[in-house]
Order: structure tokens, then sequence, then C-alpha cells
């Protein structure tokens, strides 16, 4: 085995690890590593050869990573399979995947927070409210602290992120 190869296998491990720990499945970050390493479009008989899986599997992970903008979908001309490639810059892919707050599931949580906040602050509320009302506040103000922060990075450029970071990564360490 040569040392890309090792390599390679090394990555793989890597990302499988990471996508687990994330609830993504360790074959979804598996099947990222694979593309993001690949010069080449891959089909998905080739993604389930090289990680020894079923084309199901494949699959259902493929649609993981086409739902969050890691990977896309290519056609190469005169073969009728559908190719995938992996995008490579991570500011876009989280940058798409602050953008995704705005979904209906994630409204709905903060709205159901309002108002269960409004429910245990309400005069009829029995009489333990405060304990309740106390808490529901800190994460009500937690999300908005959250939804504040995600609006002014989406605002930034990939390159004043990276700036950004830099910059707290220095106060971070002048703080140490």
């Amino acid at each position: 085995m040569s040392e890309i190869d090792r390599a390679q296998g090394m990555l793989v491990e890597a990302l499988g690890r990471q996508s687990l720990f994330w609830g993504l499945g360790k074959i979804t970050g598996e099947l990222y590593a694979v593309l993001y390493t690949s010069e080449l479009p891959v089909s998905l008989a080739e993604l389930a050869k090289t990680l020894a899986v079923t084309k199901g599997n494949v699959s259902i992970a493929v649609r993981r990573l086409e739902d969050l903008a890691m990977v896309r979908r290519q056609f190469v001309a005169g073969d009728r399979r559908v190719f995938f490639v992996a995008e490579t810059d991570f500011w876009l892919i989280a940058r798409r995947f602050l953008e995704r707050r705005h979904r209906p599931e994630f409204d709905e949580s903060f709205r159901l927070v309002r108002e269960s906040l409004t429910e245990v602050e309400s005069p009829n509320a029995e009489s333990n409210r405060s304990i309740r009302a106390e808490r529901i506040r800190a994460l009500l103000n937690f999300y908005e602290d959250i939804d504040t922060v995600t609006n002014m990075l989406l605002e930034l450029e990939p390159t004043q992120m990276q700036a950004m970071v830099k910059t707290i990564t220095s106060f971070v360490a002048s703080q140490a």
C-alpha cells in the first residue's frame, strides 16, 4: 500500500468518525472523504466499491451530503450514470449550513420556546413557574444570541470570516 493510499485511508477514517460524532453516520463522512480527494467525479457504484458498502447505503449518504450542500451531482457526457463531486470550499459549506437555520423546523422551534415562556409567565401558571421561566428565558436568550452571531457571520465574505477567526484566536491566546 502506497503512502497516498494510507493517507487516503486515514482521512476516510477521520471523516467517518467526525460524521458519526455529528449524527450523520460513519459512511457519510467516509464518502465525503473519498469525493473530496478525488480528482474526477465518482459514480455511486464506484463509491460503493471503494467503501465496500451497498449502493443503497451510498445513496442515503449522498442524499445527506447533497442536503448539506457538501456534494453535488455532475453528469459526464456520453455516460448515463450520475456522478458526484465534493464541494471543496469549507467557508461556502459553513455558510450554507448556517443559512439552513431559516428552515421551517428551526423557526417553529424558536416560536415554541417563545410561547412556552409566555405560558409559564402567565398569571394562571402554577406556583413553581419562576425556575421554569428563568430557565426558558435563558434558553431563549441563548438562541437569540446564537442567531445574532449567525446573522453577523452570514454578512461576511469568506476572507472576512478567516480574518475574524484569526483575530479571535489571537485575542483568546492573549488572554491565556
